[in-house]
């Protein structure tokens, strides 16, 4: 039975991955860290209510057997660039040290699809960096998902995303398969992905996870 550690439990990827966890009979106990309660209540649950000091959180847990990593921001939510680069890459790295002297075997990260390094887009650049530290850690099995829009219901209004999702429809239509990394998908649809491959035997140290490999559990 795992312990699995949900880091932007708020948020709307990871809202969606917490209820499946905590619907999941494979997984013993879900740690949340936030920095408002969530409101949420279950049996499975502990919630951490924090300034995400990874080594303080965790310390009460013998072990953290795997994470799903879906902190992100905006820069126009967070135009401190230090801060953004907190949030987006020394977060989850600190987490996943942590976790790695608690029997860490899998860490699920949420990129973005294009990313690579050396992009002069900040936003790119950040994921990469991101998804570089994570590499050198060298987690047994570390999951980068790098999907295109994702859609759903967020209570932050965001104009050009909105835009974007009532386009994307028929765009998505019009991709070709070689194309298919830049078919928007719903965050439900990521979560359940996510946390399908999460059950999933793990061959590979590092997997990259673009549309068509996040949608495989629709086919099991």
């Amino acid at each position: 039975m795992k312990t699995a550690l949900v880091l932007g439990s708020t948020g709307l990827t990871g809202s969606y991955i917490t209820q499946l966890l905590l619907q999941d009979a494979a997984i013993q106990n879900v740690i949340t860290v936030n920095r408002k309660p969530s409101g949420i209540h279950h049996p499975k649950l502990t919630e951490i209510i924090s300034r995400f000091e990874a080594e303080k959180d965790l310390a009460p847990f013998a072990s953290v057997d795997v994470i799903f990593s879906c902190l992100g921001t905006t820069r126009k939510k967070t135009p401190d660039l230090q801060l953004y680069r907190k949030i987006e890459v020394d977060i989850p790295v600190s987490y996943a040290r942590v976790a790695l002297t608690k029997n860490l075997r899998g860490f699920h990260f949420i990129s973005a699809v294009g990313v690579k390094p050396g992009s002069g887009n900040f936003y790119i650049q950040i994921k990469s960096e991101a998804e570089e530290a994570l590499k050198s850690l060298h987690i047994p099995h570390l999951h980068i998902y790098q999907p295109s829009l994702l859609t759903g219901p967020r209570k932050e209004k965001r104009l050009l995303e909105n835009i974007a999702a009532a386009c994307f429809p028929l765009i998505n239509r019009l991709l070709p398969k070689k194309w298919m990394r830049y078919h928007s998908i719903t965050a439900a649809d990521l979560a359940r992905g996510m946390v399908y491959i999460s059950h999933q035997p793990g061959q590979q140290h590092v997997s990259y996870h673009t549309y068509s490999s996040i949608m495989q559990f629709k086919n099991s």
